[in-house]
């Protein structure tokens, strides 16, 4: 299962990135006549679109399609992070407080996006391990539990991507998956 979502997270990366200018005026603007009216940015996850999710019939994988343009992040201070493991301990807390401001300081949009709707089947995010692929790139392991609403018992397993930047030093590229 995460093998097969990686081709596919980053493919919605990719056209999510190269359709944003288009989408511009018609997702998070309204025009009236001669001015242009902002929408306010999310503040929290509850203040976010969600995206229309399917699931295949050959197994549990749910599929959820990224918007054209993904919310914007409000501003914040900076975060450095020396290691790929002190950025995803942050990532497990912002997540679990539901901080969107913080959780955009160590996410790139489309990854967080798909991230923020994990929300419906996993709560009490932790970092297990992060392993080391190639050189600046590392693949991280996260335990989760179950929402009390799906009625599921033991825990579940997330995966994400994590390459280096000059600043935040490290943060999520890529989604693999949850199960």
């Amino acid at each position: 299962m995460r093998l097969g979502l990686a081709p596919l997270a980053v493919a919605l990366g990719v056209t999510g990135a190269t359709s944003i200018g288009a989408a511009l005026v018609t997702q998070h603007h309204q025009v009236h006549r001669d001015r242009i009216v902002v929408q306010a940015q999310p503040s929290s996850f509850n203040d976010l679109p969600r995206s229309p999710v399917s699931t295949t019939s050959s197994d549990d994988d749910q599929i959820v399609r990224p918007p054209i343009e993904p919310p914007s992040c409000p501003g914040g201070p900076s975060v450095h992070f020396d290691t790929p493991q002190a950025a995803m301990r942050y990532l497990a807390s912002a997540w679990n407080r539901k901080d969107y401001a913080a959780l955009c300081q160590v996410t790139n949009p489309n990854a967080r996006y798909l991230l923020v709707n994990m929300h419906r089947e996993a709560v009490n995010l932790r970092l297990k391990s992060c392993e080391k692929l190639v050189v600046g790139h590392y693949s991280c392991t996260f335990i989760h539990d179950y929402p009390a609403s799906m009625h599921k018992q033991g825990h579940g397993r997330t995966w994400l991507d994590v390459a280096p930047a000059l600043n935040p030093g490290w943060y999520m590229t890529v989604y693999e998956g949850c199960g």
